[in-house]
């Protein structure tokens, strides 16, 4: 039978046996040995002595035993490390401390008032600051919150002992932790609370810091990519479908003066110099919510050459375009004189049939392969007696192609006929007719419903002429410079 002997470890009495308590002794011998040459050497060993001792009450708890045994110890030591392993860790770079389920306990090494928001700070890995800081914001807001943080604060135990303290950081209660933990008060106090305090407050900004940085990363992250997305699919809709836009009418007056090639190129080119960038802001946005690693230079080569093809392509397609455009633009046409019989009747020849549902804006639309603009009627008085009708025909074409224009008028029994659009059978080039009436005093003009439509200076109208146009036949005067109606 073996020979049982009792032990004091850090207060507490124990039963061991004599195998047990040789290894025992060696293994603490061992660490005494190890520990000397430490300032803090004593204070490691009784908090080591005390985690063995609660651990022998543990293994005896569990199986109603009163004498430790030899595989008791051995369970011991390997819960809290051999001397060889915390010698090599001392010698060799430190791995991170392994973890166990977490407590909560207040913190008396992080406190202001009861160390609360430092315990739940190491609890949850996070800075106590940013704990602090939605505790008086929270309490501002909803004074209720000061009575839950005195509820914590008496219903919280306070981490007194190290392994209170590892419990509250969840790392594992052996040597190594206990050396380390108790190396770190020992440091804090030889520097100072003052000092400790404000590295603690340093390191507590830095990372709230961090966290609004991130937090905003990903609000301008976010606003990014939805707003690239938007813009993109808005830029591409009014370059390739813009008939959906307001301003499709001058859209297509300036898509019909290129080539087909000219056109595709242009749309081509137009997509890089704006798409390209676009694209960049969306891949910028992603990187910056995702952070993932990709060659920026590449990418970065890549959109440029893109983006510098299409500004060549454009350059080209600006060059070959303006060389077929007059600026100065060409005139033409002829003057006749009117009948001075009483009234003028100005009536449309409804020459093209218009497709039902078709959009017409700014009487500006293409039908098959030819563009169609309406014609212009201005009317103005005159000082001559005898009234007088020109008919002016207008383009910028380089070199006026006088058959581009396909538009008929004609003048008899004091009816003035034409055609309610012009075809253009070429490239659009800014053609427009124009047909000036010239009215002596007393001339009176007759307008239906349709003609109206194609007046353009209204502003020389009397008002209740603008208020009747477009809705029944009128009847009008020049009198004292200006159409009036007839009553």
């Amino acid at each position: 039978m073996k020979k049982t002997y009792t032990i004091n470890l850090s207060g507490k009495i124990f039963h061991i046996d004599e195998d047990a308590l040789e290894k025992l002794q060696e293994y603490i011998n061992t660490l005494k040995t190890y520990y000397t040459r430490e300032e803090d050497g004593n204070e490691i060993m009784d908090d080591i002595e005390n985690r063995i001792g609660e651990l022998f009450t543990e293994s005896l708890k569990g199986q109603f035993r009163e004498v430790v045994t030899l595989e008791d110890v051995d369970q011991a030591i390997a819960t809290m490390g051999t001397p060889d392993d915390i010698i090599d860790e001392d010698e060799q770079p430190r791995t991170s401390p392994s973890k166990q389920a977490k407590k909560l306990y207040r913190n008396p090494d992080d406190k202001i008032l009861g160390g609360v928001a430092g315990g739940m700070a190491a609890y949850w890995g996070i800075s106590s600051l940013l704990i602090r800081i939605c505790f008086v914001l929270l309490c501002c807001y909803y004074g209720i919150f000061i009575i839950v943080y005195i509820i914590l604060w008496i219903a919280v135990p306070k981490a007194k002992t190290t392994k209170q303290k590892l419990e509250m950081k969840g790392e594992s209660i052996n040597v190594s932790n206990i050396e380390r933990s108790i190396k770190d008060e020992y440091q804090e106090i030889k520097n100072g609370k003052g000092a400790a305090f404000m590295n603690r407050i340093g390191e507590g900004l830095y990372e709230v810091l961090t966290i609004i940085g991130k937090v905003l990363a990903i609000i301008i992250g976010v606003s990014l990519f939805f707003g690239g997305i938007f813009m993109l699919f808005a830029f591409l809709s009014a370059l390739f479908l813009p008939n959906l836009y307001p301003w499709k009418s001058g859209f297509m007056e300036f898509t019909y003066s290129f080539t087909p090639l000219n056109f595709t190129l242009g749309k081509i080119a137009i997509s890089f110099l704006i798409g390209i960038p676009i694209i960049m802001i969306i891949y910028m946005a992603i990187k910056l919510l995702f952070s993932f690693k990709s060659n920026n230079k590449v990418i970065a080569l890549s959109a440029f050459s893109c983006w510098m093809l299409g500004f060549v392509m454009l350059l080209f397609v600006g060059i070959s375009e303006g060389r077929s455009w007059s600026f100065k633009g060409t005139r033409y046409g002829e003057s006749l004189e009117l009948s001075q019989q009483d009234t003028l009747v100005l009536l449309v020849n409804e020459r093209y049939k218009l497709p039902e549902n078709l959009y017409i804006d700014q009487d500006v639309f293409r039908l098959s392969s030819s563009n169609m603009i309406a014609p212009s009627i201005k009317i103005y008085s005159t000082d001559d007696t005898i009234p007088t009708l020109r008919v002016q025909f207008y383009t910028q074409e380089e070199k006026p192609v006088y058959d581009n224009m396909d538009f008929n008028w004609d003048y008899k029994n004091d009816t003035l006929r034409f055609d309610n659009y012009i075809k253009i059978a070429r490239q659009w080039r800014a053609q427009r007719v124009t047909l000036s009436l010239y009215l002596p005093e007393n001339k009176k003009v007759l307008l239906p419903p349709q003609t109206s439509q194609y007046l353009r200076n209204l502003r020389d109208f009397d008002w209740k002429v603008r208020s009747k146009l477009n809705k029944d036949q009128i009847l009008l005067i020049m009198r004292d410079g200006k159409l009036q109606p007839l009553m």
